[in-house]
């Protein structure tokens, strides 16, 4: 029985991780043009800096020179945000094996991770409540649409969860009696805040664990202690190191209360839309797709037999979080990434408990109810995130005649609003919008000025020369 019992774990983690990687492989050969090309662009430029200088981890670069990001003219181009682990992984694979594009490589890389959180829901859900909860929690991080689109994006966002979320697995098996682990924990976590400092949360679950944990108030505080130290240290050097370049650091304030409009920041802190845009827009509808907030409810309020809280903590923590960067979630739905396996734990334990509710019927009705929402889920929400895989060919028509055009040296000022994209793809450094008049920028050492806004070709008339037109594009050279 047991051997079967442990065949059948086995079977299904296998059939989920199979369907996972199915999925992600959509269109996993696209452009950097789709949804959130920008940050996409700038994640794959550092990989591909990092080529170019010899894999400098303490100095990574991107194609912006402007002010835009940090309010300081940035003329090395300095990426001072994350430390680039991520980056260096995918330009490292990528400079081993060639064949494969570096932005496939990062996809790859991407998707790994995800399915690294994967397995480690399923071994938590199964070994604290049951196969069911295992199967249908990480089900949901495996084919949930939202989710699938954001496993192979080429953002350091899912690798840091990961990385994170493996460290409350190694405390988990901590509470076994497994000591070694509690190294791996530590270092596990410490990884994830180079990776994205924001996965910081994740220590709140980690501390409940080592608290449980330990037999003694001393042996807690020791153990918490240690536990921090080799977390945090990290990230403390890493952003002390940084300070050092100063015009390589964006701006961030307002990602804790503020968002971007076509009239300026306004702030969103604890205003009713930030209710409305986090948790009826993106989580209930969005991520949810509205019916699985049922199991989500069921998972959250139902009382479960087990001693262990772990889902609740979680939850607790994905709170914190989206509390604290409340502008930052609104403006970028790409933050709620870290949230993810909170709603997946949730997710798989209100299915459990909602298969024990005999008085809701059947047990083979419950899980054909369970598979219908499931499903219905998944298409409302596929619905509503396909759009974000398409591509822009104008976009990439523009830098091929950029690429051909220009010499790899000269600077490029383009009429983007701070979107790097094109300079990504048209492998030229320079200017992601017009933030100064073009005669400063000229003096700066831009070479070539290209808009996709045709009423220039009468404003710069005289002015500049015009070497390139079509009914999409301008490109002067300045």
């Amino acid at each position: 029985m047991k051997s079967a019992g442990g065949k059948l774990k086995f079977f299904l983690l296998c059939l989920v991780l199979l369907m996972a990687i199915g999925v992600r492989l959509y269109k996993i050969n696209n452009s950097l043009t789709e949804w959130f090309s920008w940050r996409q662009s700038d994640t794959a430029a550092v990989g591909r800096f990092l080529q170019q200088n010899n894999f400098n981890l303490l100095k990574p670069q991107y194609y912006d020179l402007s002010n835009i990001q940090s309010a300081v003219d940035n003329p090395g181009g300095w990426r001072m945000v994350e430390f680039p682990i991520y980056n260096a992984m995918f330009a490292g694979l990528n400079s081993t094996f060639p064949a494969i594009s570096l932005e496939m490589w990062a996809r790859i890389v991407t998707i790994a991770f995800s399915l690294l959180i994967i397995v480690c829901l399923f071994f938590i859900l199964e070994s604290e409540f049951g196969l069911a909860e295992a199967f249908f929690g990480s089900l949901f991080f495996a084919v949930n649409p939202f989710i699938v689109f954001y496993s192979r994006t080429i953002l350091p966002d899912m690798p840091a969860t990961a990385m994170a979320f493996l460290a409350i697995y190694f405390l988990y098996r901590y509470l076994k009696g497994d000591w070694f682990v509690l190294l791996l924990a530590s270092l596990s976590m410490a990884t994830a805040l180079l990776m994205k400092p924001t996965v910081i949360f994740f220590i709140v679950p980690a501390l409940y664990l080592l608290w449980i944990k330990a037999h003694s108030s001393a042996n807690k505080i020791i153990t918490i202690v240690v536990f921090m130290l080799f977390s945090i240290l990290p990230l403390v050097w890493w952003r002390h190191y940084i300070q050092q370049f100063p015009e390589g650091i964006p701006y961030s304030q307002w990602l804790l209360t503020s968002v971007n409009t076509s009239t300026g920041l306004q702030s969103i802190f604890f205003r009713p839309a930030f209710f409305r845009w986090i948790f009826f827009e993106r989580i209930s509808q969005l991520i949810m797709g509205g019916y699985l907030v049922f199991f989500l409810l069921f998972g959250l309020f139902i009382e479960t037999k087990k001693n262990l809280k772990l889902h609740f903590w979680l939850f607790l923590a994905a709170l914190l979080y989206l509390f604290t960067f409340q502008g930052g979630n609104v403006q970028h739905e790409y933050y709620q990434i870290l949230i993810m396996p909170a709603l997946a734990m949730l997710v798989g334990v209100g299915v459990g408990n909602y298969f024990r509710q005999k008085k809701a019927g059947y047990l083979v009705l419950r899980v054909l109810i369970t598979l219908a929402i499931f499903t219905s889920a998944t298409l409302f929400t596929f619905y509503q995130v396909r759009g974000k895989y398409d591509e822009q060919p104008n976009l990439m028509l523009i830098a091929d005649v950029l690429h051909s055009l220009t010499n790899k040296n000269d600077l490029i000022v383009s009429d983007s609003q701070g979107d790097t994209t094109l300079l990504y793809l048209s492998d030229r450094r320079g200017y992601p919008a017009p933030y100064r008049e073009l005669p400063i920028l000229k003096d700066q050492g831009a070479d070539y000025f290209v808009t996709q806004n045709l009423d220039y070709k009468e404003k710069l008339a005289g002015q500049y020369s015009l070497v390139f037109e079509n009914d999409q594009v301008l490109i002067f050279k300045l």
